[in-house]
């Protein structure tokens, strides 16, 4: 799979540094008509260094530029469409359409830049009312925040952004089902980012409960570090384990499972079958990272899951790759009396880039049957 994944992004860099190469050309053309070749060139020589550091393990580095040769991919597209267009009304000829055309050419770059930008930094509330087949004495409000990568691009400011968000929608408790650090505790610990992260836990009536994701398992270290510190803010962290928790007198069942990362995770059958026979009637959550064992947890009373990974594909046209390989790749649906909610995510892997989703909160109502 790595292979696959190091030929894809290697294809990738040279299929958009060539027709960025030729964009800059038409950009430039005006002022320096002769300089095609050497135009095309230098892009494919520029865009190949930064395609080295992939081999050098600077993974952000070499995605971050290949996300900004995209956007320019999509910039040219647009003024491909825009030109075709013009033609057919007869505009192309008007004389200022040249330096008009390349002018929304740049404009167009830099905001699908800033663009994406803003819906990485900028999270959206999404509100949620479900009802499941139990009896609740009265509604409970959740939060789910998934993914957060806290790590260099993404740390205390989000957190207390996060806190206050979680206070004025009034949440009683706060799920966060995995990636909760970017793969290990380093830049959480140097920028002292604790502080924040217990404001997010005291935001709420009745805490946070989280579960790991792949980004916090891929070494057994940093896995130990990363839970000590999400238990350290008062945080109730399930991996591979079961809790009862009071929200606002409401007796709520919370499963919380590793991320499919590690192989030898406990199915959520053994994990249900771990919580007291009372306990199993109570409004059963499952946290379970990855959406992609959906059709077998909806065969099981699970009330609600919630799940996180898939970021929503984070950079258009991926969220439609992701939505052909997950059975909920995003949003709300109810299957088989189990309702599923995916979030796009809090934060962001790799790179402060988002187009086509964004950073958002889930805000859940959860009732049951009168």
């Amino acid at each position: 799979m790595r292979i696959v994944f190091m030929l894809i992004t290697v294809a990738l860099f040279q299929l958009c540094a060539f027709a960025v190469g030729r964009g800059i050309f038409w950009l430039i053309q005006p002022w320096l008509p002769n300089m095609r070749t050497w135009v095309v060139i230098a892009t494919l020589v520029v865009s190949n260094l930064f395609l080295a550091t992939l081999f050098l393990g600077q993974f952000r580095i070499a995605l971050g530029y290949l996300s900004v040769l995209w956007l320019g991919v999509l910039t040219i597209a647009v003024i491909c469409v825009i030109n075709v267009f013009c033609q057919k009304l007869s505009l192309a000829n008007a004389q200022v359409y040249d330096m008009g055309i390349r002018a929304a050419a740049l404009c167009g770059f830099i905001g699908l830049i800033g663009m994406s930008l803003y819906n990485a930094y900028t999270p959206t509330v999404r509100h949620l009312s479900i009802q499941i087949d139990r009896p609740m004495a009265h509604p409970v409000r959740l939060a789910l925040a998934s993914d957060l990568h806290l790590g260099r691009m993404f740390g205390a400011n989000q957190l207390e952004q996060l806190a206050n968000i979680l206070k004025q929608e009034r949440v009683e408790l706060l799920l966060m089902p995995g990636d909760i650090m970017d793969d290990d505790t380093h830049v959480y610990e140097a920028q002292n980012m604790r502080p924040a992260f217990d404001s997010v836990v005291s935001a709420t009536s009745s805490g946070v409960v989280a579960s790991l994701g792949n980004h916090d398992l891929y070494d057994v270290s940093s896995r130990r570090a990363i839970a000590e510190a999400v238990r350290a803010t008062g945080a109730v962290l399930l991996d591979d384990q079961v809790a009862v928790i009071n929200a606002g007198g409401v007796l709520l069942s919370l499963i919380g499972r590793f991320d499919d990362h590690k192989t030898d995770r406990k199915t959520t059958e053994q994990l249900l079958a771990e919580l007291p026979q009372k306990a199993q009637e109570y409004p059963l959550i499952l946290l379970d990272h990855r959406p992609s064992q959906i059709d077998e947890n909806v065969q099981l009373p699970i009330d609600v899951q919630v799940s996180g990974h898939t970021h929503n594909g984070q950079i258009f046209p991926a969220n439609f790759i992701v939505k052909i390989l997950n059975r909920v790749s995003y949003g709300h649906e109810e299957i088989n009396n189990t309702h599923v909610i995916v979030s796009s995510g809090y934060g962001f892997w790799g790179i402060p880039f988002r187009l086509g989703s964004q950073s958002e909160v889930w805000v859940i109502e959860l009732s049951g049957k009168n």
